[in-house]
This record gives structure tokens, sequence and C-alpha cells, in this order.
């Protein structure tokens, strides 16, 4: 059965490591078949032409053509590059046969052991070493017992000195080639296992990070809703039930209240309190002296929020509440002044984050100003109705003082009792009805003629207190110029004689009074 991706265990690592590597060598083995191609092209021909051994020639004609068979043949990287390293080293043995000991074999040599550890692992550098060890032992002697003999007549004669040197040079490189890159290979996985711990690391916190931005989305849109819930609300203690459910529902507390401060700022009263233990606590009229110690007096004093994760304190300062194990007090602020606290608890262990407590104070503080609003409305809406009465009573006032002095009542047409279709519109200011029309016809009022009735009622109303307000102000300004003149003609009198009798005499003829009499005397306090 074929594994898919997802059925493939992650690697640790170390393992993703190595892969990572062996992917990079694989990538390395084509690029490098084809350079070895091309360049040892250019280095066959010469060689080959150069040349007086047919064995050498096929030597070097064989490792070429077989190396460009894996190169152009999909093969394993195991195989291709096991060809290639054998080509190194049959070329190691070719320039060996050559020229023996003191020819450029070992630098073939050395190549096997730095290509064997590089490209498969250092246990191959290991063992390429043992293989070239072997080869010169093998062939050194050969050579040293006259029974091989270089093919190359000029080269130098050796001595055992000279393989024993050669013998020692690669392992002595081979060692240094084969520990320097073990080491390095382990400070290469090293290194990316700490990368890799750090990528973790960091790939932990931002999962982290998204967690806590989708906690704290869900904490402000549930926020959201109970500021929604309440801010269409002007009436306070309407507002607090409604409040106190929503907070209830929205962040599955176990119970809410909310403490309001008396006239005296000195108790904390509650106002509103959800469950059976609000009703009880509500019927008992509970409260609580700010000097004492509590969550909620503490919060309130301090204008800062209090969570509370501490079971025992929890029900000693609330028997009613045995399954809290969370609480939240949150100070109900506007600008500077605190107007109480709400309360908040929960059955959960932990519901309340000391991260999440600005976010709680944000929604108190829209509650607080939800309250506040309500409140200002409430007694604009009273002073208002308190103005409407006052102006309705002056308007009484005034137009039962204007009826009494005179009839103010017109009619048009014959008192038939044959016109039984009557209509009555009331002449209506402010709410305060002044008088009224009356219509009688034989025939039924149509609505399109109420309507035009009701119309003229309106603006007949409001041209009537007009009419009186103009007058009202006539007689008051007529009454003010005349004393202004009387007063005048009183300061411009230069002694008391005329004072007096300027005086009685102006009130007299403007009051048109059959007798006007001043006297000064100054009474005896025996006498009363």
């Amino acid at each position: 059965m074929e594994r898919t991706p997802s059925d493939t265990p992650p690697l640790n690592p170390e393992n993703a490591t190595r892969e990572l590597y062996k992917n990079w060598r694989e990538q390395f083995a084509i690029p490098l078949l084809i350079g070895v191609l091309v360049f040892g092209a250019l280095a066959l021909i010469p060689a080959v032409s150069a040349s007086e051994s047919i064995l050498l020639d096929a030597i070097f004609i064989t490792t070429y053509l077989i190396t460009g068979l894996v190169t152009v043949i999909r093969f394993s990287y195991l195989v291709r590059m096991s060809v290639f390293l054998a080509g190194v080293f049959v070329l190691g043995l070719a320039e060996l046969l050559t020229y023996g000991i003191l020819g450029d074999g070992l630098f073939f040599f050395l190549a096997v052991v730095i290509f064997s550890t590089i490209l498969l692992s250092p246990k191959a550098g290991i063992l390429a070493t043992a293989v070239n060890i072997a080869a010169f032992i093998l062939f050194g002697w050969l050579m040293m017992s006259g029974q091989l003999a270089p093919f190359n007549p000029g080269a130098a004669p050796s001595k055992i000195e000279d393989w024993f040197s050669a013998s020692a040079a690669l392992v002595m490189f081979g060692a240094v080639i084969i520990i320097g890159f073990q080491r390095l290979e382990a400070a290469f996985f090293e290194a990316q296992k700490q990368i890799d711990i750090t990528l973790n690391t960091l790939k932990q916190e931002r999962n982290n990070l998204e967690n806590r931005v989708q906690e704290r989305t869900y904490l402000l849109r549930k926020i959201n809703e109970v500021g929604s819930a309440v801010s269409s609300i002007l009436h306070a203690d309407e507002m607090l039930e409604k409040a106190a459910l929503q907070i209830e529902r929205e962040f599955d507390c176990s119970f809410t209240a909310f403490y309001l401060l008396d006239v005296t700022g000195q108790w904390a009263e509650l106002k509103e309190a959800s469950g059976a233990a609000g009703k009880v606590m509500r019927e008992n009229k509970r409260r609580l002296d700010l000097s004492g110690k509590h969550s909620i007096t503490d919060a309130i004093v301090s204008k800062q929020g209090q969570i509370n994760l501490d079971i025992q304190k929890l029900r000693s300062e609330n028997p009613l509440l045995p399954y809290t194990r969370s609480q939240i007090v949150l100070p109900l602020i506007v600008g500077d002044y605190v107007l109480g606290a709400l309360d908040m608890h929960s059955a959960k262990d932990d519901a309340f984050s000391a991260q999440d407590l600005d976010a709680y104070q944000n929604m108190a503080n829209g509650i607080a100003i939800a309250m506040e609003n309500a409140n200002l409305f409430q007694e604009a809406r009273q002073s208002l109705q308190e103005m409407q009465a006052t102006q309705r009573q002056y308007i009484q006032g005034a137009w039962q003082s204007l009826t009494a002095e005179q009839t103010l009542e017109y009619a048009l047409g014959d008192n038939d009792p044959a016109y039984t279709n009557t209509i009555e519109v009331p002449l209506s200011l402010r709410e305060q009805v002044i008088g009224q029309i009356q219509l009688a016809n034989s025939t039924e009022w149509t609505p399109e003629q109420k309507n035009l009735v009701e119309a003229i009622a309106a603006q007949a109303t409001l041209a009537l207190e007009n009419a009186r307000l103009v007058e009202e102000s006539q007689s008051s300004a007529t009454q003010e110029r005349l004393a202004n003149e009387i007063i005048a003609k009183i300061w411009a009198s230069a002694n008391t004689d005329g004072i007096l009798q300027t005086a009685v005499r102006e009130l007299g003829r403007s009051l048109e009074a059959a007798e006007v009499e001043i006297e000064l005397s100054m009474g005896d306090e025996n006498d009363k």
C-alpha cells in the first residue's frame, strides 16, 4: 500500500537535518558527474595519445564510459557515487602502476577519502582509507619484491620507507579530513537542531498569539454585546437588570450584582443582583461599609479592578454563594467619579485573567456611562415635565383672567334643532384646552372637512395666544412707561410737599381714583 504524505510520521530535528543534507548531496550528484565528464574528456584525449600502455588506455576509457553511463541513466545516488569513487580509485591505481609510490597517485587516493567522506559518510571515508592502505600494502609488496614493476621505465625507484611515508600521510590526512568533517557535521546538526527548536518556539508563540487574539476578539465581541444591550435603555433600574442578565449569559457567570454608592458616599448598596441569592440579598437590603475590608469596597476605594481566586475568602465574604471559584470586581467609573461596582462570579477556576482586566474595566465604564446618561435623561425629562406643568398653569391662569374680564364667545348661523350632525374641536395649547369650536350641519361631516376644521383650530389657537401675548406685552409696556413718567415727575420735585403732591396727583389721574391720600407717621411700638 502506498503511503501518502499524511501517513508519513514527522521527523525529529536530527533526522530532518540528515534528510536535508541527503537531498543536497543528491542534487549535487548530477552537476558533479557532468563536470567529471567534461573535464575528464579534456584530460582523457591527451592521456590516451601519450600513453604507451594498452592496459592503462583501456582503464581510462572504461572508467570514462562507466561514468557517462551512470550519468545518463537514472541510477540511485549510491550507485552513481560508488561508480564515481571507484573511477577516482582506479585512476589512483593507474598512477600507482605507472610511476610507483613516488608518482601522483597519492592525490587520487586522498581524493577518494575526501569524496567518500563528503558524498557518503565519515564511515565511508574510513572504509576508503582502509582500502587505500590495503592497496598500498599489496602493490608495495609486489613492487618491493620485484614481482611488479612500474609501467613507466623512467619512474624513480622507491624504497620501503617511501611506502610507509605515503601510507602515514594518507592515514594522517584522511584522519584529519574524517574527524574534521565529523565535527563539522555535528556542528551543522546542532545548529540545525537549534534552528528547529527556535522555529518550533516561534511557531508555538505564534499559535499562542493567534489563540490569544481569537480569545481577545471573542471577549471584545461579548463586551460589545453587553454595551449594545444597555446603551438603548434610558431607565437606570431597568438598565441594571438588563445588564446583569446579559453579563450572566455572555460570560457564563454564576452570579452578577451591581452596587451603587448612597448619597453619603459611605455605603455601597446592592441595587441589582441575579439569581435566588441576589433576590435574598435585595430583600435583606445588603450594603457594605467602604471603610471595611471587602473585595467590592477595595475596588471602589482604589478605583481598580480586583480579581479574587481565593475560595476561602470568597465564601467568607458571601456565604450565599458557596459554588463561586472565581470573582472579578470592577468599579463603575464616570470621569473622576465612582458610582459603584460591578461584581461578577464564576463557578470555574481561573475564569478571569489579569490580562483581560482592562477589557472588563472598559465594559464596566461603558455601563457606568449608560447609567449616568439614563439618570441625566430622567432628570431632564422630569425638569421638562415640571416646566410644561408650570407653563400649562400659566396659560390656564392667563386665559381664566382674560375670560373673567370679558366673554369670548362668537357664533354664526341659526341654532336649529334640525342640525343634528355636530363636530366639536378643542382649542388646545400645549396640552391645555382654552376653548373649542363647535359646528353643526344637517349633513354628515366628511373626513376632509374634519381635518380642515382641526387644522384651522390649531392655527386659531396659536393666533389667539399670540394676540394675548401682544396685548399683555402692550399692557406691560404701557404700565412701565406710566410708572417711569410718574417716577420722573416725583424725582423732579425739590421738597417733601412737592413730592407728596406730585405722587397723589399723578396716581389719582393715572388710576382715575376718586380719592388718594398719603400719610407719613412714625407709630409707637407701645401703641401696638
